[in-house]
Order: C-alpha cells, then sequence, then structure tokens
C-alpha cells in the first residue's frame, strides 16, 4: 500500500508511455515485501526533471533515451565507470545528494556471461551508441579484444579510440566475424515493427560463434534465429534489460534483486502478458 512512508523511483525520457521498467522493478518490490514504488514520467527538459528528484526526495530514477548524457551536469557525482563511458542510466539520491552510475554494460556483460568465457575472445561489436559504448568498455575491462563495426565508420572509430579498441570500421569489414568467437549487435536493427531485418549476412554465421542482440522485442530476433539455424550459441537482449534493471534495483534499495520474480514479470510481458508490439528500449 502506498503511503506517506512509500519511496519512489521512477523512469524519466521520452517515450516512456509502454516501458517495461515499472514492472521488473514493482515485481522486485512485491517480492520482497519493501515499500517502494516505481512510476515512469515523460520529461524533455531533464534539468528541471533532476531538479525534481532532489526536491521531493525521489529515491532513484532510471534515465533513458534522450537523457543518458545530458544528465550527467546536472548531478553532484558520477560513479567512475560511468564517467568513463559519458553516459548513465542511473541516479540514486542519498539525502539530496545526486550520484550517477550506468548498469547497461554490466547487464550486457552478465548476460553474456551466462553462455560464453569473455577473457582472451575476439568480439566483433556492431554500433556506435551509447550502448554500444556502454558494452565495449565492459568488454576492455574483462581483457577482451574488441572490433567495432558501425554503419557510420566516423562513429566505429571514435568509439573504438575511446575504449582502446584493436579494431574498426564500417560494414564492409563484416568479414572480421569469420575470425570472432563473439558478435553483438547493439544497434536497433531487428526491432519491432521491422523484424525482418538483420545486420548481418546469415553466411558471415558459423557455428564457433555466440551471437548477443541487444534487440529483446521481438525476444527472438531475425539475426539470432538465423544464428541458431547456424549452430551458434545465442543470447537474448531480454537479460541485458533484466540484469541492468537488476543492477538500479540493487542501487536503489540496497537489497539483492529478486531475480526470479522480476524475470517471470518481464518474459510473461514479453510473451504476450503485455502489447510488446509498443514496447519501447526501456
Amino acid at each position: 500500500m502506498i503511503n506517506a512512508d512509500t519511496k519512489i523511483c521512477c523512469l524519466i525520457g521520452d517515450p516512456v508511455e509502454h516501458s517495461l521498467s515499472p514492472l521488473i522493478h514493482n515485481a522486485g518490490y512485491q517480492a520482497l515485501g519493501i515499500n517502494y514504488a516505481y512510476v515512469s514520467f515523460r520529461v524533455s527538459d531533464i534539468k528541471r526533471a533532476i531538479e525534481g528528484i532532489r526536491g521531493l526526495g525521489i529515491r532513484g530514477a532510471s534515465v533513458t533515451i534522450p537523457h543518458k548524457i545530458k544528465a550527467l551536469k546536472y548531478l553532484d557525482k558520477i560513479d567512475p565507470p560511468a564517467e568513463k563511458i559519458g553516459a548513465i542510466n542511473t541516479i540514486v539520491n542519498d539525502d539530496g545528494v545526486l550520484t550517477g552510475y550506468n548498469t547497461d554494460g554490466d547487464g550486457a556483460l552478465q548476460a553474456l556471461e551466462e553462455v560464453a568465457t569473455l577473457k582472451g575472445k575476439k568480439v566483433v561489436l556492431i554500433g556506435g551508441g551509447g550502448a554500444a559504448l556502454a558494452i565495449a568498455c565492459g568488454l576492455k575491462a574483462k581483457g577482451v579484444k574488441v572490433v567495432v563495426l558501425n554503419r557510420t565508420e566516423e562513429k566505429a572509430g571514435k568509439l573504438a579510440e575511446k575504449v582502446n579498441a584493436e579494431g574498426s570500421g564500417g560494414l564492409n569489414k563484416l568479414s572480421e566475424i569469420s575470425s570472432a568467437d563473439i558478435l553483438i549487435n547493439a544497434t536497433s536493427v531487428g526491432m519491432w515493427p521491422k523484424t525482418g531485418q538483420s545486420i548481418i549476412p546469415k553466411d558471415l554465421l558459423h557455428n564457433r560463434l555466440t551471437v548477443f542482440d541487444i534487440v529483446y522485442n521481438p525476444r527472438e530476433t531475425r539475426l539470432l534465429a538465423e544464428a541458431r539455424e547456424r549452430g551458434c550459441a545465442i543470447v537474448y537482449g531480454y537479460k541485458m534489460l533484466l540484469y541492468q534493471a537488476a543492477g538500479q534495483f540493487e542501487l536503489f534499495t540496497g537489497l539483492k534483486a529478486p531475480l526470479p520474480a522480476m524475470e517471470s514479470a518481464l518474459t510473461q510481458a514479453l510473451e504476450g502478458g503485455r502489447d510488446a508490439a509498443h514496447f519501447d528500449r526501456r
């Protein structure tokens, strides 16, 4: 029951209307029986929203597009890994002191390490945005060789330089996949409603490869379906969504996230419990 003692957490971004975050977090609060509630706020003015978090005593916030970079300058402290990435997805309010974190990279690596060993492996990472950067930073910290490819070659080069990757280039270098151990799609290609798309030609996939697609809607993208057909190990994008949310949950509450309850709520939604056609990337 929500009352004056309820600690409020939230999602801020634009759009947020069909976000999965309230479902995942509130399932966790219910499982532990703690007096927390999580809501979504559609936010265009990030400065005023952060002032509101401080002024209203909101315990924590998940930050999604388009505010992950802009939010940095309005916080009191930035966790060093998030500072290196240059973007946050989490704000924690400790008695008016706001600290920014980024759980995206850790969430992706946790999902990946359930299926593959990372150290010493070669990863081809497709993408040039904030998610790709967070994942690349995490991979390099694990001793992984990273090659960054992107439709815009310049963006791939900038990301690769920032994380000291072993290589970069445009999609004309997709042949790098032939010698890779792991392939990660960190773009939105294949996401609903354009579910028939894949950035990777099927004939480049080989059975020594682990394929991770961070797109979670649909649950099994064209890339993952084709990877399965080619004998690859696969990693579902919803796992990254789950684990980055669990990291936020623990920062907000100081308690271990009840993963079974949170995952059950998420998978039920993805399997049709809610209108998955309208989910955004958070």
